[in-house]
C-alpha cells in the first residue's frame, strides 16, 4: 500500500483511555469526521452492544466489529477519510487486526500510568467488560490489571511491527 496516500486512521487504545476523545482531538486537527464504532455495530445489528455480549458473547461482539470495520474500509476508500473511535480490544481478533493495520493506527493511553487508567476505567458505567460489573473491588482491580497486561503485550507486539503512518 501506497503509505504516502491518505488512509483511514482507526484509533484504539488502553481499557481506561479516551480513545473517543484522542479520536476527537485527531480528526478536529486533520478536518476529519469521526466514526464510532459501537454505534455503527448497534445499528447495523439491531441491539445495544452490552445485550449483543449478552446473548452471543465476546465473539459475536468481535465478529460485528470486523464486519464493519470491513465495510468502513470498504466504504471510505477516498476523502474525506474519517477517524475510527474502536473499542479496547478490537485488536484481539487476527483479522480485523490485519484489516486496521493496513491503515493508520492510534493506541491512546500508552502515555498513561496503570492507576490512572484504572481510575478512569473505576469511572466508566457505560463499559460491557463484565469483570468490572461483578466482584469486590479486589477482584475487580486484579481483573483489570491482567487485562491491562494482555493489552500492553499487544500492543508492544503490534509497535514492533508495522502500524501505518504515524500520525
Amino acid at each position: 500500500m501506497d503509505r504516502q496516500k491518505e488512509q483511514l486512521i482507526f484509533v484504539t487504545g488502553y481499557f481506561g483511555a479516551d480513545i473517543r476523545g484522542e479520536a476527537e482531538r485527531i480528526a478536529a486537527g486533520k478536518g476529519r469526521p469521526v466514526l464510532l464504532l459501537d454505534p455503527l455495530i448497534e445499528e447495523a445489528d439491531g441491539r445495544s452492544i452490552a445485550r449483543l455480549c449478552m446473548m452471543g458473547g465476546e465473539h459475536a461482539y468481535r465478529n460485528a466489529e470486523y464486519e464493519q470495520v470491513g465495510k468502513i474500509c470498504r466504504e471510505y476508500a477516498s476523502a474525506p477519510l474519517p477517524v475510527v473511535a474502536c473499542g479496547d480490544g478490537i485488536l484481539y481478533d487476527e483479522d480485523t487486526r490485519a484489516m486496521i493495520l493496513q491503515h493508520t493506527l492510534v493506541i491512546a493511553g500508552e502515555d498513561m500510568e496503570p492507576e490512572d487508567l484504572w481510575r478512569r476505567a473505576r469511572q466508566d458505567e457505560t463499559t460491557w467488560h463484565a469483570f468490572m460489573k461483578f466482584g469486590t473491588e479486589e477482584e475487580k482491580r486484579r481483573a483489570f490489571e491482567a487485562h491491562h497486561e494482555r493489552q500492553r503485550k499487544l500492543f508492544n507486539e503490534i509497535r514492533q511491527s508495522e502500524i501505518g503512518d504515524a500520525v
